[in-house]
């Protein structure tokens, strides 16, 4: 027998938010036990992020379980980097291998408010967990076993082969929680949803509009039968081979064409991301002494462990100066 969901006091912040920033009217205001798009129910939710929440539902002209993605609502005169990056893979036919390690798109429709705010939402086949969510599964951050980490780089560099040869797309958002295991064990999603018709998932009511729900994982599947990675969550996506500077990548993982500022970057920060992700105690990360990026401080770190950067590589960027000495073969002090 279902019981009634609890509720969190208006005084707790919860899920989205505890993001820097936030607010609610980005946000459209999706409700367990709604219908999207007169077609998926929506069964519970499955997580946030700054950008958009997801949920899990049942789509009820198949009758198969999918994962929506809800964005936040798209500027007037602006674009959805993942649903234009679709749309160029829609446009390609190709027998790459690497087109499997991307998660598919099943449907794209948009949500429109009352007020005229559009929402462009995602349909995918939902899938287990994220890598980064894999490596805390004992309750601390554990190095990949060798054997998955093996797949893993080889799933992500198929992937992004494809994406750069086959549909010239630059990622630029590489890191674990972006990559993510397929499901084996589809017994997962019946539990789910019996899990939250028995124990409804707390939810903070805001307004008659609007509530917050805690969101609910699958539970680990039976055998560890853990699928496939693949590649997703295309928000930071860029289409063309060369692209104008700008402030991307998390800062852990930026490459240096990022840290010094090039004019133009292409498709080579995606690798640059593969080789510093893998292991929990990062190669290089450009923390201070309080705890703050510094992207200078970054930069000495890579010099330290891959020396000098070649001299025509150096002339790409206006901020050299910064750094380097007038012959590009030794780093300033600060």
């Amino acid at each position: 027998m279902s019981s009634l969901a609890p509720q969190i006091g208006s005084d707790r912040h919860i899920e989205e938010e505890t993001l820097p920033q936030y607010d609610p009217e980005e946000f459209y205001p999706v409700r367990i036990g709604q219908t999207l798009d007169s077609r998926y129910n929506v069964i519970g939710k499955l997580g946030y992020g700054a950008n958009s929440t997801v949920w899990f539902c049942r789509d009820l002209n198949t009758a198969q379980y999918v994962a929506t993605k809800v964005y936040t609502r798209t500027p007037p005169g602006g674009t959805n980097r993942e649903k234009l990056l679709y749309e160029q893979c829609d446009k390609t036919t190709t027998t790459h291998p690497g087109a499997l390690c991307v998660r598919p798109v099943l449907d794209i429709f948009e949500l429109v408010r009352k007020n005229g705010d559009v929402h462009v939402c995602l349909i995918h086949p939902p899938l287990q967990t994220t890598l980064f969510a894999f490596q805390r599964l004992g309750g601390r951050p554990a190095p990949l076993p060798e054997e998955v980490a093996k797949v893993c780089i080889r799933s992500l560099l198929e992937a992004l082969d494809f994406l750069h040869t086959e549909i010239g797309v630059t990622h630029c958002d590489i890191k674990l929680s972006n990559l993510m295991f397929q499901v084996e064990d589809e017994s997962i999603f019946p539990d789910y949803e019996e899990a939250e018709k028995e124990s409804p998932s707390e939810r903070k009511v805001i307004n008659e509009e609007r509530s917050i729900y805690s969101s609910r994982r699958f539970r680990q599947p039976r055998a560890h039968a853990y699928g496939l990675p693949v590649l997703c969550d295309f928000g930071e996506a860029r289409i063309g081979s060369s692209h104008p500077w700008a402030n991307i990548q998390p800062e852990v993982y930026r490459a240096p064409e990022i840290l010094m500022q090039f004019e133009h970057y292409d498709c080579a920060i995606d690798i640059w991301n593969l080789w510093n992700m893998l292991e929990v105690d990062h190669l290089l990360d450009g923390t201070d002494e309080e705890g703050q990026h510094n992207n200078r401080l970054h930069m000495h770190e890579i010099v330290s462990l891959l020396s000098v950067p070649p001299f025509e590589f150096l002339r790409r960027s206006p901020q050299t100066w910064r750094l380097f000495d007038e012959f590009g073969i030794g780093l300033l002090p600060e």
